[in-house]
């Protein structure tokens, strides 16, 4: 049975999940190729379950030389999944930041507060309300607000153990 190219859409999918990178946390490389968890030869089909973004390193490293195993591509996939669907792209940008500093305190700027809405509720960022840069605002009526320009964050003991899977390559859910 002659091998058929993978549809365009399905690579683009593909792709995107990865954010056109290689889909293992450590090395994100920009030159990618799609390769089968499950080899092609045994499914005889492509599936975007079964397809997962990587660098040509990467990918001969798993399909050639066995330095990844199978068990870790799945697991590499599951963690695309998670990430794409619960946190959204500073979160994740963050996570990669932390993981190659180790630094457990970063700031950032105002409206990154609802950026990182979904780590902080997880548990993963504690916001310890540190207050620096503000804009008050006062209306000619008596309203009054104020609002901060910087957030400061705490990465949280599970923060860190997340980061470090993450890193890694481990299981995140």
């Amino acid at each position: 049975m002659e091998r058929d190219a993978i549809p365009a859409p399905l690579k683009r999918a593909v792709l995107v999940e990865a954010g056109h990178r290689c889909a293992i946390p450590t090395c994100h490389h920009t030159t990618t190729e799609l390769a089968h968890i499950i080899p092609w030869a045994q499914t005889k089909e492509h599936t975007f379950d079964n397809l997962i973004a990587l660098c040509p390193n990467c990918h001969t490293r798993f399909d050639t030389k066995g330095e990844i195993d199978r068990k870790a591509m799945k697991i590499y996939k599951q963690n695309l999944g998670l990430l794409n669907n619960r946190y959204g792209e500073l979160e994740r940008r963050v996570f990669e930041v932390l993981a190659q500093s180790n630094e457990r305190v970063f700031v950032v700027g105002a409206g990154s507060d609802i950026l990182l809405n979904n780590a902080v509720k997880d548990g993963l960022f504690e916001d310890k309300n540190v207050y620096g840069l503000s804009l008050d605002l006062q209306s000619d009526d008596g309203f009054k607000k104020s609002f901060p320009l910087s957030f400061t964050y705490w990465l949280t003991d599970a923060g860190v153990e997340f980061i470090k899977r993450y890193a890694i390559g481990d299981d995140l859910s």
